[in-house]
């Protein structure tokens, strides 16, 4: 498997299993759940991995992958598939919880957000340029 697959894997695993993924990153995991039984039925060594991923690390629940994925090539493209298409998934499809919450007393702008790709503009802007 291409070592940049692993390091996609690793990456997603770690995510899902951390929760950082939140409510995309279970629906992940349950694909991922799918996938496993769907190759390997109910083969103990693999299916153990997915089942007490939350005991181990990422990384050794994403070695006991690979190694099956090593000696199935069928696995290893879906594997590989997987881990891309979550990979994308999560970038896209991750909760955010913005809150102002307590005593909190708010006399300016206040910007919450998630993922914010260009500026975020504070301010008036100034009068326009003259040319003469």
């Amino acid at each position: 498997m291409d070592p940049s697959v692993i390091a996609t894997l690793t990456a997603v695993v770690s995510a899902v299993v951390g929760g950082a993924a939140g409510e995309a990153g279970k629906s992940a995991w349950g694909s991922l759940t799918a996938l496993v039984r769907r190759r390997f039925g109910t083969d103990a060594a693999v299916t153990a991995a997915l089942e007490q991923a939350d005991t181990r690390s990422p990384e050794e629940t994403t070695r006991i992958l690979v190694d099956q994925a090593h000696a199935d090539a069928e696995f290893e493209r879906s594997l590989a598939d997987w881990a891309g298409e979550t990979a994308r998934l999560l970038q896209y499809k991750h909760d955010v919880s913005n809150t102002i919450g307590g005593d909190a007393r708010i006399t300016g702008t206040v910007i919450q957000a998630g993922d914010i790709s260009g500026s975020v503009n504070l301010g008036t802007p100034g009068p326009p340029e003259r040319r003469g």
